[in-house]
């Protein structure tokens, strides 16, 4: 069955602790932690060494956007760390990579994240295969509004599924707007991701990056669980797809 969740920086930005109230409130199964600036790096990584990454189904850390050559093997030494004591899945945005053998050491517990249009590389399908051929095990983060923003048609969000499906850990789920902030669902994105979710596999955690006030994140779950089906077992043993409604 897939699991739902939320990026700590969507419910509390830099306030993990708030983001944490927020979502055993919702009753997930699922969690990115976020560390988008530099400087909130060590202190969440020790965070979670010293306290645990709780009690999720599916466990992911997102590290920085932005860091330098001379930042990035203290970097890549704090994630790896992580990755050693709880197994979680490390997301990049591939543009911050300046020496992909060091990002080669987390294996498939590395996801890469395909782009939005400001980005120079990760935004393709095309432009994965690169990445992906300097990282053979990585896996895929796919933001499926980062391609909605790129192609309102879902064509491409189609192309990056259906070249990368078996590579797809998660997906990163919020509407990205025509200036890449990340919204909450609007009839058009729901529509729009409808036509590709079928294709995205069972196994991939959906993690919401929607931006809400508080007391609208619950809803914003049941649209992503709607919007993304979820696998039951059938009476003859087989996987069926449904949506909850």
């Amino acid at each position: 069955m897939r699991t739902y969740g939320f990026s700590t920086g969507a419910l509390g930005k830099q306030d993990v602790s708030h983001a944490l109230q927020l979502v055993a409130g919702l009753q997930t199964d699922a969690v990115e932690y976020s560390a988008l600036r530099i400087a909130e790096l060590k202190p969440l990584v020790d965070r979670l060494i010293r306290s645990g990454t709780g009690g999720f189904k599916y466990v992911a850390f997102h590290a920085p956007s932005q860091f330098s050559a001379e930042e990035e093997p203290g970097a890549v030494s704090l994630l790896k760390a992580l990755v050693d004591k709880f197994a979680v899945l490390i997301v990049v945005h591939p543009d911050t990579i300046h020496n992909f053998s060091l990002w080669r050491t987390l294996g498939k517990k590395l996801c890469i994240e395909n782009m939005d249009h400001r980005k120079p590389v990760g935004r393709t399908a095309t432009e994965l295969e690169h990445v992906f051929a300097k990282l053979p095990e990585a896996r895929l983060c796919f933001d499926i509004g980062h391609a909605h923003e790129i192609d309102r048609s879902m064509s491409l969000g189609f192309e990056i599924v259906r070249r990368y499906r078996n590579r797809i850990a998660h997906v990163h789920a919020s509407e990205v707007s025509d200036d890449c902030k990340h919204r909450p669902f609007s009839a058009s994105s729901r529509a729009a991701f409808m036509k590709i979710a079928d294709l995205i596999p069972a196994s991939a955690a959906i993690i919401l990056e929607t931006v809400v006030p508080e007391d609208r994140a619950g809803d914003q779950l049941e649209e992503a669980r709607h919007i993304f089906p979820y696998t039951i077992k059938a009476k003859n043993g087989k996987a069926n797809t449904r949506r909850c409604l």
